[in-house]
């Protein structure tokens, strides 16, 4: 794969040493620490050891968690990311965080649209999933605006890390290579 992708305002590659900070800062939000569990928060060696570790994945590699820095052109800081997990078999589930402060902008569309665009055209997926918790209706929303198809939504399927580990409903949307416009 070739990185980084570059859109109208932003840029798509791997985390470096200087995100540390973004990093730190992105993955503090609730919503954001909750789907990236597997960023060490607050060690910088850790940190330094985990974009190590990423940079050595290759996003067709199959079970690895690939995940991407989303940097804003017009600042240069990292406002979110995407993530890519590849069953080796032409099929990845996607996934997103974005900062707070750039939320309701467009920015995720733009941002998974690009990947979602480079899977198909430059690595040769033919399907592309994600899921969500249902209340997270701001994500499964922005499946729909990627043209995704909702295939499952799952009756309390899943029990977040909560205090009463309540069962929650979750939602599943996909789309292939060949309904993909891009």
């Amino acid at each position: 794969m070739t990185l980084p992708i570059r859109t109208a305002r932003l840029i798509i590659r791997r985390f470096a040493y200087s995100d540390i900070d973004d990093l730190v800062a992105l993955t503090r939000h609730e919503s954001v620490a909750r789907e990236t569990a597997n960023i060490p928060r607050e060690d910088r060696g850790k940190l330094m050891n985990y974009i190590d570790t990423q940079a050595g994945y290759s996003l067709f590699e199959a079970n690895q968690c690939v995940d991407l820095a989303v940097e804003l052109k017009e600042s240069g800081c990292v406002i979110g990311l995407l993530s890519l997990v590849s069953d080796g078999e032409r099929q990845g589930e996607i996934g997103w965080g974005f900062s707070i402060d750039h939320r309701a902008q467009g920015l995720a569309t733009e941002a998974a649209r690009a990947l979602i665009t480079h899977a198909f055209t430059e690595c040769n997926y033919h399907r592309i999933f994600a899921g969500t918790p249902l209340t997270n209706e701001r994500s499964w929303k922005l499946m729909e605006r990627l043209g995704m198809r909702k295939e499952a939504h799952f009756v309390k399927a899943h029990a977040p890390e909560n205090p009463d580990g309540a069962w929650i409903d979750t939602v599943r949307y996909a789309i292939l290579a060949d309904e993909w416009d891009g």
